[in-house]
């Protein structure tokens, strides 16, 4: 159980009220700028060059969409500059590392291919057996290099397109196993915009037990791999916790502590922002001094990485906000996008028409995918 004082912070900012937590002083939150208190805190640690973070997202893209292209980013890539708290040895961000394009894809990629790929376990199927959707064999995926069977596919990234989002919102893809309420069984519309929590990729991390398993571990997705390694090279991500939140949404204060390996993980953030608190220490007799200097709150924005390692990389942590209404424009009325990337996605005219009846499904939620190396 996390110490009292850490428990009453989170709970302040799981309560506050949303005008008052945008006049909160103690919230570091880029997009605001920094105090002169904060920035003395916050100090520059590495710069990330502007032709890393292109070449990562470029390579991204191109793994992702199955391509070889050396065209531009939309955006102009500038460095990235990261910073790390003093009193938090190991916690740093590296605010809008990734572009608005890459953010689009990185989405699309893990709510429409992942999530309908049956070897990455989401919180419901311990409860109702899921009608995956049929893969679509039209998005110029090389043949030669897959099974196009999911469940023995190697290779996640190169599995043929599926997507739950071509459903109705009516249609009934999760069967409740539970044979005594068939009428608990779930309509697309529950399943993707109310009940839908989270999604392992890779290795399966077991919640119950809080563990993974020894042996015959699921392939992280190698697309995703790319911009990780490419952003973070000393991680190798074996798996990824995708945690999907609504407006009133939150994780409790938790600690990571079963991967078996020292080294730090990369956690993505999209859509709104949310409330990410870090706290240390176990002794709960502190006054509100020492409370402060024990803990912190960052307003993480989509397109930020929050990296913990060294001393923080076992920090208690939590989100106990998500913040409505923050989804920035290019994610707004997702999956809905920009008929630049249809068609750099492929997306056959019959996804264009369903996907038009999920618009705006980004807007309303808060996507954070936490990539983790699980072994040394």
């Amino acid at each position: 159980m996390p110490p009292q004082f850490i428990q009453e912070v989170y709970w302040h900012y799981n309560k506050i009220k949303l005008e008052d937590l945008q006049d909160d002083e103690a919230v570091i939150d880029f997009g605001r700028g920094l105090s002169e208190h904060q920035k003395r805190l916050l100090k520059p640690v590495r710069r990330i060059p502007a032709s890393v973070v292109e070449s990562a997202c470029k390579a991204f893209r191109n793994a992702a969409l199955n391509i070889e292209s050396d065209a531009p980013l939309e955006t102009q890539i500038t460095d990235v500059i990261v910073y790390e708290h003093e009193h938090f040895p190991g916690l740093q961000w590296a605010p809008s590392v990734l572009p608005p394009e890459t953010q689009v894809l990185f989405v699309s990629q893990v709510m429409h291919k992942y999530l309908a790929n049956s070897k990455h376990k989401s919180n419901l199927e311990a409860d109702y057996d899921l009608e995956f959707p049929e893969p679509n064999l039209d998005h110029g995926v090389d043949d030669s290099k897959l099974d196009t069977d999911r469940s023995d596919s190697r290779d996640p990234a190169l599995a043929p397109i599926s997507s739950f989002f071509t459903y109705p919102s009516s249609a009934v893809p999760l069967h409740s196993k539970d044979q005594s309420n068939p009428k608990s069984s779930l309509n697309a519309a529950q399943f993707l915009s109310k009940k839908l929590r989270w999604l392992t990729l890779g290795a399966q991390y077991d919640w119950p037990t809080r563990s993974y398993p020894q042996d015959g571990p699921t392939t992280f997705p190698s697309d995703l791999h790319t911009v990780v390694t490419g952003l973070f090279p000393h991680i190798d991500p074996e798996s990824g916790v995708c945690l999907l939140y609504s407006g009133k949404d939150y994780m409790p204060v938790h600690r990571d502590v079963s991967e078996q390996c020292q080294t730090g993980l990369a956690s993505f953030s999209f859509g709104c922002d949310g409330i990410f608190v870090v706290a240390k220490g176990e002794d709960e007799a502190v006054d509100e001094d020492e409370k402060k200097r024990r803990t912190v709150a960052l307003r993480v924005r989509s397109g930020d990485c929050v990296h913990m390692d060294g001393e923080t990389r076992w920090a208690w942590h939590a989100m106990p906000r998500t913040i409505p209404g923050t989804c920035p424009k290019w994610l707004d009325e997702w999956p809905l996008i920009k008929d630049d990337d249809q068609e750099a996605m492929r997306w056959t005219e019959e996804e264009k028409k369903a996907f038009s009846k999920w618009k705006g499904y980004m807007g309303r939620k808060r996507l954070n995918v936490s990539c983790r190396q699980v072994w040394s």
